[in-house]
C-alpha cells in the first residue's frame, strides 16, 4: 500500500508541477489512468494539506470503458459535499460529507468538471483565505527547550483534538547537516538543527518531499512541537516539525 501511495503521489506531483498555478488556482483536480483507487483519498489529503486547496484525485479506468473514481479532501473551509453537489451535472455520482467525498465521472467530463469545481470554490473562498496559517502558541530559542521545560509542558496533557499539543516557533535556525530520509518507504525526514550553539534533532513525519528544498535553504524559521524522546532509558528533547520557511529575520538583516 505504501508503494502504491508513493507511486500515485509522485505522478500527481508531476502533474501539479506542470499544470497547477499556486497563486491563482483555487482548487486542484488531478486525474491519472490506473491510479490505484485504494490510495487516492490519502494522496488527496496530502496534497490538500501541502497546497492548502480542496483537492480531488481521480483514478481513470485503465481501458477507458468504465467511469473514473475520484476521492476528495477539503481545505480552507470549503464544504466538499456542497461543492460536488454544485457540480453534479458533470458527474455520474457523488457523495460524502463536508471534509471528504467521493465521485464517479466519465473521462471526457474531467476537464469541464475541473473548471466547474474551481469556479465554485473561487466563489466561496477569497485569495487571502487560500493562504495557509499555523497557530503558534509561543516563540522560543532552541536553547530554552530543556528537559525540565518540556516536562512542564507535558503536564498539560493528555493532548488530543480538544487540547492540541502546543506549537512553538524559532527564527534563524540552521541545518547542521543535510536532511536524511528515514522510515519505511523513506516517507519521513530527520534533521539536525542548530541555533546559537545549541543542536537538536528534529523529525518531520510524512514530509520527505521537503528534503531537497531544505538542503538548499539557508537560515530557517520553523514551527514545531517539542516532545520528549525516550530510548533505552535515556530521555532527551527533540522537535516534530510542523512547517518551515526561509528565515524572515535573516532576510531583514541583509
Amino acid at each position: 500500500r505504501d508503494s502504491l501511495e508513493r507511486k500515485v503521489l509522485r505522478a500527481a506531483n508531476e502533474q501539479l508541477e506542470e499544470h497547477f498555478d499556486p497563486v491563482n488556482d483555487p482548487a486542484i483536480v488531478l486525474a491519472g489512468r490506473g491510479w490505484h483507487a485504494g490510495v487516492i483519498g490519502i494522496v488527496a489529503g496530502r496534497i490538500a494539506e501541502r497546497h492548502h486547496r480542496p483537492t480531488i484525485i481521480i483514478s481513470l479506468d485503465e481501458f477507458g470503458g468504465k467511469p473514473g473514481i475520484g476521492s476528495g479532501r477539503t481545505s480552507c473551509g470549503v464544504n466538499l459535499h456542497h461543492a460536488l453537489a454544485a457540480c453534479r451535472d458533470h458527474l455520474v455520482a457523488c457523495g460524502g460529507h463536508a471534509a471528504a467525498a467521493g465521485l464517479k465521472i466519465e473521462e471526457d467530463k474531467v476537464d469541464t468538471f475541473r473548471a466547474a469545481f474551481c469556479e465554485h470554490v473561487a466563489s466561496e473562498v477569497s485569495p487571502t483565505d487560500r493562504i495557509a496559517e499555523i497557530h503558534v502558541d509561543a516563540e522560543t530559542s532552541l536553547g530554552l527547550l530543556t528537559l525540565q521545560t518540556v516536562e512542564a509542558m507535558e503536564r498539560l496533557s493528555p493532548f488530543g483534538q480538544g487540547n492540541p499539543r502546543p506549537v512553538l516557533c524559532a527564527s534563524g535556525v540552521m541545518l547542521a547537516e543535510p536532511p536524511k530520509k528515514m522510515g519505511e518507504g523513506e516517507r519521513h525526514l530527520s534533521v539536525t538543527l542548530h541555533q546559537q550553539g545549541k543542536k537538536m534533532r528534529g523529525v518531520a513525519f510524512g514530509k520527505a518531499e521537503w528534503a531537497d528544498d531544505l538542503a538548499k535553504a539557508g537560515p530557517l524559521d520553523i514551527a514545531f512541537r517539542p516532545v520528549i524522546n525516550e530510548f533505552r532509558g535515556y530521555r532527551n528533547v527533540e522537535i516534530h516539525l510542523v512547517d518551515w520557511r526561509p528565515s524572515l529575520v535573516a532576510a531583514a538583516a541583509t
